[in-house]
């Protein structure tokens, strides 16, 4: 009967960390626009949504044309988070008068839990 009770209460206090380690999870990218204004602040906000507790996220974001890497937000600085997450008020991104007419895309690639999601909203400059 012992054992039984060992059995149970060990089952017991790993079921929390089971259900944690699989709880599922999503990255959404919300951009103010899709078509910023060249010299204004174009604020972004990260979330990461889970059907459990929010787990911790890294975030680094960088800026592509054609395809290729241009730039990196915040000097690719790696931000660490969770739930969600945006630049510091008046610290908002701002694309340069000389980007103005260009197609980029702005990408954000979120690391939770050992898997990188990778999300990216297509920018153009006006």
């Amino acid at each position: 009967m012992r054992f039984l009770l060992a059995v149970v209460l060990v089952t017991a206090s790993l079921a929390p960390t089971t259900v944690a380690a699989t709880a599922s999870v999503s990255v959404v990218v919300k951009a103010a626009t899709q078509t910023p204004k060249a010299g204004a602040p174009w604020p972004v906000t990260i979330r990461v949504l889970s059907d459990g507790p929010p787990p911790l996220a890294r975030l680094t974001m960088r800026i592509l044309l054609g395809g290729i890497p241009v730039g990196k937000v915040d000097n690719g600085k790696v931000w660490t988070f969770r739930g969600s997450w945006h630049e510091p008020k008046g610290q908002e991104i701002t694309w340069p008068a000389a980007a103005r007419g260009q197609k980029f895309v702005f990408q954000a690639k979120v690391t939770v839990r050992g898997r990188t999601y990778t999300k990216n909203v297509p920018v153009t400059v006006r």
